[in-house]
């Protein structure tokens, strides 16, 4: 019995021993980087109060560095709206708008968060929370509870970029303001804890926890101008008021800004969240206060991915690339020589995975920065050096719709000629107008809609009505079961693939 009671103890400790280093081995990424590893982080963090004790949560350690650097943003704007004291509908039917709209001032309130990144006052927040407001008032919590306010010439706009929703302000203060350390969003990965920051409602000090859900989240359709998405995606929770506040990491650094969601009809969160990536945050936030605004490259062409039906159609094998759907005038593409139709395979030797990233390629260089280009064109592979300029302020917009009227209707498209008033109004040296396309037909299917201008078919140009029916005799008579379509849409040029019933 002693040698068995033996036995069972050795083997309980062993066990023991080998729980207690599997749960160090669990806990040390969990507070690695609750602890500064030297003497710089700890006067780094010596003005964020910081507790971790045996069984305190990470969590309870991260709220603590970090609720005190975040702000509640309210702003107010006065817009001019035209009613009618007479707009009731039953006044209506009877008497129509014989009495015109009378115009009266509104006050509009906003609320957003903010987090302080500099101790002279500098806080990172997103556009839409201070665009075009009138007065901003920022709000500072201490750990009672208590706000202290600044307002009216305290608070500056330093600067702000629609582009990615991000802005700038300063607060003016004379003592320095606690901060969050701003942590690096690329080594962030799917799975990671993630802690929302904020004032969601109006509720100061909120914080949500969940994971990082998916990264580089793009083509989000979102009620601001903001062209350049990279989203982090999130199922922390946030809600209205949570707008412009931290994103963090389990260590308490800041990785994203959170900035939208995807909701219910109420606009409150169903767990599908997302922020703008930090590094993304800290290049803006660093060109808005040296210079005022953001300068990004351009190089003057809409691009569009390269679907599996695409790259059957022009022949192209390989994986990632954009395809240059248009090439706009006298830009640094036009006089470079790219072409409508190239793909772009590198720039500067790294290749392009995707469209987004070769937008934010390009606009990561400071115009008048010389790139170059690896693209592929009709089966070969050519370098193109191109000098950048600056982004314009405002993009190129063209042309709108035209009646309908009855035609022959091959794939279900109603086509006419242009009228040369149109071509020249256009600068378009041919091309058909796409009239009306038939519900339910290989047109409908392939996203052409009425407006459409046909440029070319398989990659023959359509010149007139002529051409074109000439090129569909060809395309049915060699019974292809994909048809490759240029067309031009509001300004632009680009292709869909239009399969054949």
């Amino acid at each position: 019995m002693k040698q068995i009671s033996a036995k069972w103890v050795g083997a309980a400790v062993g066990a023991a021993a080998i729980a207690a280093f599997v749960l160090g081995v669990l806990l040390k990424d969990v507070f690695a980087g609750m602890f500064p590893s030297s003497r710089a982080e700890q006067a780094e963090t010596d003005t964020l109060p910081l507790s971790i004790e045996l069984g305190v949560s990470p969590f309870t350690a991260v709220a603590e560095r970090v609720l005190p650097a975040v702000v509640n943003i309210s702003s107010t704007k006065k817009v001019t709206i035209e009613t009618s004291p007479f707009n009731d509908p039953f006044f209506r039917h009877f008497f129509g708008d014989i009495f015109p709209d009378v115009p009266h001032e509104e006050t509009h309130y906003s609320l957003g968060s903010g987090v302080i990144f500099r101790s002279d006052g500098y806080i990172l927040t997103n556009d839409h929370v201070v665009s075009g407001a009138d007065e901003v008032r920022i709000t500072l919590y201490d750990e009672s509870g208590q706000g202290k306010v600044f307002e009216g010439k305290q608070v500056i706009l330093i600067g702000r970029d629609p582009q990615t929703d991000l802005a700038v302000i300063k607060i003016q203060t004379k003592d320095p303001l606690p901060t969050a350390r701003l942590g690096d969003s690329d080594s962030i990965k799917v799975g990671d804890w993630a802690i929302a920051i904020g004032n969601p409602f109006g509720l100061e000090g909120s914080v949500t926890v969940g994971v990082i859900s998916a990264k580089g989240r793009s083509n989000l359709p979102l009620p601001s101008e903001q062209q350049y998405q990279n989203f982090l995606q999130t199922d922390a929770a946030i809600n209205p008021g949570n707008s412009g506040g931290p994103l963090c990491n389990i260590k308490g650094e800041v990785i994203g800004i959170n900035s939208a969601i995807t909701g219910s009809p109420s606009g409150t969160n169903i767990g599908i969240g997302f922020a703008v990536p930090v590094n993304m945050a800290k290049d803006v936030a660093e060109q808005l206060i040296k210079k005022g605004k953001v300068e990004r490259g351009y190089l003057g062409v809409y691009n569009q991915e390269i679907t599996e039906d695409l790259r059957a159609s022009i022949g192209f094998k390989d994986k990632g690339g954009v395809l240059i759907a248009d090439v706009l005038d006298d830009t640094p593409a036009d006089k470079a020589g790219l072409r409508s139709g190239d793909v772009v395979l590198s720039v500067n030797g790294k290749k392009i995975k995707n469209m987004e990233d070769f937008r934010q390629r390009i606009a990561s260089f400071s115009p008048g920065t010389q790139v170059e280009l690896g693209i592929w064109r009709s089966g070969e592979r050519k370098s193109v050096k191109v000098n950048l300029s600056e982004f314009p302020e405002e993009p190129f917009v063209a042309s709108g719709r035209l009646t309908p009227q009855e035609a022959r209707e091959p794939f279900g498209l109603v086509v006419r000629s242009l009228t040369s008033s149109e071509r020249g109004n256009l600068r378009l040296p041919g091309g058909i107008l796409v009239e009306d396309v038939r519900s339910n037909s290989d047109a409908a299917r392939a996203g052409i809609q009425p407006g459409d201008i046909i440029l070319k078919l398989n990659n023959q140009d359509v010149t007139d009505e002529d051409t074109f029916y000439t090129i569909v005799a060809e395309i049915k008579a060699a019974d292809k079961g994909v048809v490759l379509v240029q067309l031009y849409r509001d300004g632009r040029r680009f292709f869909v693939t239009l399969k054949l019933d």
